[in-house]
């Protein structure tokens, strides 16, 4: 099935029941049958098979936790800004731009991490498997996007090659990019793992995956309007609950969640396996709904020296709060304290959330 009409599908696609452990949960998008509070997230269309997202919307997680969500399925950071939607649930850097640059939001979970090939032109591929060999590159990149932010901050920390070192080259999409890279007019180029067929069919060579540069980087968070998140904070500590509960279940029953997205992407258990599981094959993608407070702050770093953020930057800690997520994964541990996974989960936030200012006092259990 072509990409194309795998979105239709979606837009097409049923509330899916979901039975696990002995429980039935169904979550439904168009109808509120309990009287909850309603949550209004947006989501690109490219992320519509995100297991965990779909888990806890139409698994029925967020409403066993005590919040409807409904997903809106539009781009851009604008309708978080203006309140026409409560949240988003991808687009780490555009939140933190936006942000960064006065406007009120909230990044406050995550979506995704990982999940991008380096690719480079097969004349100079075996070279360029070493970092070490990576000044004087002409490097493909669309900017503002957490590949190329990623990208520029690897090589700068850990191989010293700095803006002058090398040559970014910016396009307007990755297939151009890709296209770019196979004429040799750039040496490099990272893309999505989704456009892994595509950048093979114009021989290019994959080189690494993104995570070798920067192991379990941060890519999509959430990110809510500041004032939503303030005067409704309950909704979202009920959504992260239910995004806790689902990456368990995720981890924990992968018949039942290939199950779930089959029915939402009308694929076969071979493309869901893939896509969600298959780590070599999705450039080891996690769907972990740690805030990740580290990563992002690498992140925004680059996002000042490159001037994507004006004079006098918001601090980071000023939109980013840790606090919904660690206080409902405290919680869930507390009622679950025979149970490895959440503790797990602990040990990830501490690891990945520890340069928050003052995260020993509050959270140094």
């Amino acid at each position: 099935m072509k990409a194309n009409e795998r979105l239709v599908n979606l837009k097409k696609s049923m509330c899916v029941p979901l039975l696990a452990a002995g429980i039935l949960f169904s979550g439904c998008s168009k109808e509120n049958q309990n009287g909850l509070p309603t949550l209004k997230l947006a989501n690109d269309i490219t992320s519509n098979y995100t297991p965990v997202i779909n888990l806890a919307v139409k698994g029925g997680l967020a409403e066993k936790n005590g919040v409807h969500p409904v997903i809106d399925y539009t781009e851009g950071i604008e309708p978080v800004i203006t309140g026409k939607i409560d949240g988003r649930l991808t687009d780490l850097v555009a939140s933190l731009i936006t942000g960064g640059n006065g406007d009120d939001v909230v990044i406050f979970a995550g979506t995704m991490g990982g999940g991008h090939i380096v690719y480079a032109n097969r004349n100079v591929a075996e070279k360029l498997k070493e970092p070490e060999n990576w000044k004087g590159l002409r490097i493909g990149a669309r900017t503002k996007i957490t590949p190329f932010i990623v990208l520029a901050y690897s090589i700068r920390e850990k191989y010293g090659c700095s803006a002058d070192d090398v040559t970014f080259r910016y396009f307007d999409n990755d297939q151009a990019m890709m296209s770019a890279c196979a004429k040799g007019e750039i040496d490099v180029g990272t893309t999505y793992y989704a456009y892994r067929e595509t950048a093979l069919a114009q021989d290019l060579v994959p080189i690494m995956d993104l995570v070798d540069l920067y192991p379990d980087y941060a890519c999509c968070r959430q990110s809510a309007n500041g004032k939503k998140i303030r005067e409704e904070r309950k909704s979202f500590v009920s959504w992260t609950k239910g995004l806790i509960d689902a990456w368990k279940f995720y981890n924990t029953n992968e018949k039942d969640t290939i199950s779930l997205i089959k029915k939402v992407t009308n694929e076969d258990d071979d493309w869901v396996y893939s896509n969600i599981y298959d780590r070599d094959n999705t450039a080891r993608i996690t769907f972990n709904p740690d805030p990740f407070y580290n990563g992002c702050l690498s992140q925004y770093d680059i996002c000042v020296e490159k001037g994507y953020i004006g004079e006098n930057p918001r601090p980071l800690p000023e939109y980013f709060d840790i606090s919904i997520y660690a206080d409902e994964l405290r919680e869930v541990i507390a009622e679950n304290p025979d149970d490895t996974f959440y503790r797990d989960m602990w040990t990830y936030f501490v690891r990945h959330n520890d340069l928050y200012p003052g995260f020993y006092d509050r959270y140094g259990l």
